[in-house]
């Protein structure tokens, strides 16, 4: 059975972490079986957008290619990645404004 989400319209947010790794690179082998799921619903049905979320890794060099060939072989849907760094200047982002307190929270927890 098809998930419902992977429609046109749909922004889909997938987090995703090597928590043995915090802040240093995201596990290359779990993200290629991640990716490698994630192909084959895209094959059969397409999101707007894709956003892969890294809230404890940084990305390296052969993840962002990874994740390149991805954004490559699918190019009708919009897909972003952000590692630590970005989810750190969102969380500060956040809190500046006090908009999604519960969000802020969360990813602190997850993050601990």
């Amino acid at each position: 059975m098809e998930p419902r989400y992977f429609e046109e319209g749909n922004f889909i947010y997938e987090c995703k972490s090597s928590p043995e790794q915090a802040d240093g690179p995201v596990n290359q082998r779990s993200l290629q079986n991640c990716i490698g799921d994630v192909k084959k619903l895209l094959k059969r049905k397409q999101p707007t957008g894709f956003r892969y979320i890294f809230p404890v890794n940084r990305l390296d060099d052969n993840n962002k290619n990874i994740l390149g060939k991805l954004k490559e072989e699918f190019p009708n849907v919009d897909i972003q990645y952000y590692d630590c760094d970005s989810v750190d200047r969102l969380v500060r982002a956040l809190e500046k404004v006090n908009s999604l307190p519960e969000l802020v929270e969360y990813i602190k927890q997850a993050r601990n």
